[in-house]
């Protein structure tokens, strides 16, 4: 746990020193640095499919912020909002022991789909869960893991460790995004 803590306070003095200003400079390349989020999804409609076998539903979100680039060199994280008798925000892949069922995504440039299917059962179709359960994405350009790895004095990968095993409420302060 001490590894853990002392992890995020070395991102958080990483990124604040990577958000000071001084003089300006020379104008890089272009694109951007910045992290990406979506608002929070209520999915109305889940598509019924059978893949490789195991029957599952899945949701898809659009987005022209989610690049190749992005997904090769940077982060995808995805998280649900699930309602019901214990609610909490997950990030994806998760398991869901009270419901039998598993949750993932798969991204490819411009969408993400938000998959689930029954872990005991995967020949047998799953409910629709309910539209209150929300879904939303953070993508982090490849730029901002390797400026605040390379600052750090830690890998890209560990970095990346790091901010999949952190509660959506941390990474949320970490990277400035709004509730």
């Amino acid at each position: 746990m001490k590894i853990h803590g002392a992890c995020v306070l070395l991102i958080v003095f990483v990124l604040a020193i990577l958000g000071c200003e001084g003089p300006e400079g020379p104008r890089g390349p272009a694109g951007t640095a910045n992290v990406i989020y979506s608002d929070w999804y209520s999915p109305e409609t889940w598509t019924l499919a059978t893949v490789f076998g195991v029957h599952e539903r899945s949701y898809t979100m659009t987005t022209a912020s989610l690049t190749q680039d992005i997904i090769d060199n940077g982060v995808v994280m995805v998280y649900m909002r699930f309602v019901g008798l214990n609610p909490e925000i997950s990030q994806l892949p998760v398991t869901l022991a009270d419901v039998n069922y598993s949750f993932l995504f798969r991204a490819q440039a411009g969408s993400i789909k938000v998959v689930y299917w029954i872990i005991a059962s995967p020949t047998i179709d799953p409910v629709v869960i309910p539209p209150q359960n929300l879904v939303r994405y953070v993508l982090i350009p490849g730029g901002v893991i390797d400026e605040a790895a390379v600052g750090s004095g830690i890998t890209g990968a560990q970095l990346i460790r790091s901010l999949e095993s952190m509660p959506y409420r941390e990474v949320c302060e970490l990277l400035d995004i709004p509730e």
